[in-house]
């Protein structure tokens, strides 16, 4: 939907989805002799402006991204006020998120080119590798967590890289924003095991989450996605994973052992952090010859099959970045199987006994 609107020296050019907490824009900044750079403003929606806990999780945002200088991460480029309603100027990326890409790539009959899976996978683990390894200006680690490595949070570029965007509900240690008691922060179909049994999280949440998204690039397949939370919980407490060789008898071994080792529920046997994840996708790639050209070429069909698909005026902002604060489950819901139904019993109590907990 085009907009005529200005927000300082920011010219609001395209609404590009609304959610709970923002709006987005397509936008033109302009300077003196002509100067013009395409943006996106994230702008705090009014009703929110007055709710410290949005505000909160707003400033917090802009205050991570504002520290983060990678080329795999969303740059941000500005934060300011305007009649009192705060926004971001963040990095413009003339791609698809990965959840598009899925999305038409499954409406086509097309598997996405287990080269091309890799290398998004690669790039989103150097871009955590440089998340988790932040610090502060007095040289101390914030630990950040992403929470929300999502297909939703990952945008392609033209030539096939891939940049990790949405820090609203990311976790460190000078974070001002507060879970409520009781609450889950995220999307419940790629929360590591421990975020729904543990009061604290670390980094390794977000490589069990970015190996959830490596499996689905595969499958084109949601992996633990169900009908509501509890069996959504369950699968991702219980479900037996399949490797991603019985979707894709091509996958070489080399790639089982990646997925299934970053899908580890027991922490201490997952990577231990992005980088190593990082090197083997690398040998991985190394061993296969991977080329960029593949990536372009893989593009530049995607680019194709998005051009012949009819879009909505405005795209449901919360369809695409579907963050939730979700409290754990307290009642068994129908279409569960008779072990499901055991374990929702058993997520059931978990639930009573954590709202007495912060999931902070």
């Amino acid at each position: 939907m085009k907009t005529s609107e200005r927000l300082g020296r920011y010219e609001l050019v395209e609404l590009l989805g609304i959610g709970g907490m923002a709006e987005i824009f397509k936008a033109r900044c302009t300077g003196p002799g002509g100067f013009q750079r395409t943006v996106v403003v994230k702008r705090i929606l009014p009703a929110n402006t007055a709710d410290p806990a949005f505000v909160r999780m707003f400033v917090d945002e802009a205050k991570i991204l504002g520290m983060l200088h990678h080329p795999n991460v969303i740059q941000a480029y500005d934060f300011g006020e305007s009649d009192g309603t705060l926004f971001l100027v963040l990095e413009y990326v003339d791609g698809p998120s990965l959840a598009e890409a899925i999305s038409v790539l499954k409406e086509a009959g097309r598997p996405m080119p287990i080269g091309v899976a890799c290398q998004i996978a690669h790039d989103v683990c150097r871009a955590l590798d440089h998340v988790h390894n932040l610090r502060d200006a007095d040289d101390a680690p914030l630990n950040v967590v992403h929470r929300d490595v999502t297909p939703s949070n990952v945008l392609l570029t033209s030539t096939g890289g891939a940049k990790l965007l949405d820090f609203g509900v990311a976790k460190y240690r000078a974070s001002q924003a507060r879970s409520q008691v009781g609450m889950i922060k995220g999307k419940p179909a790629y929360l590591a095991p421990e975020t729904l049994d543990r009061r604290d999280i670390d980094h390794r949440a977000d490589i069990f989450s970015l190996g959830i998204v490596l499996h689905e690039l595969l499958s084109l397949e949601p992996l633990f996605e169900g009908d509501n939370h509890q069996i959504t919980f369950y699968r991702v407490l219980s479900m037996e994973i399949p490797p991603p060789s019985r979707l894709r008898p091509e996958a070489p071994p080399e790639l089982d052992a990646i997925v299934m080792k970053a899908l580890e529920r027991n922490r201490t046997q997952r990577y231990q952090s992005a980088q190593d994840m990082a090197r083997d996708l690398d040998a991985l790639l190394a061993s296969q010859g991977a080329r960029a050209e593949e990536s372009i070429a893989f593009m530049q069909e995607l680019q194709g099959l998005l051009a012949a698909r009819p879009r909505p005026l405005v795209a449901s902002y919360d369809q695409l970045q579907e963050t939730q604060e979700t409290g754990p489950p307290d009642a068994m819901e129908a279409g569960a199987t008779v072990s499901e139904r055991a374990t929702l019993s058993y997520l059931s109590r978990m639930g009573r006994f954590l709202r007495g907990r912060s999931r902070d």
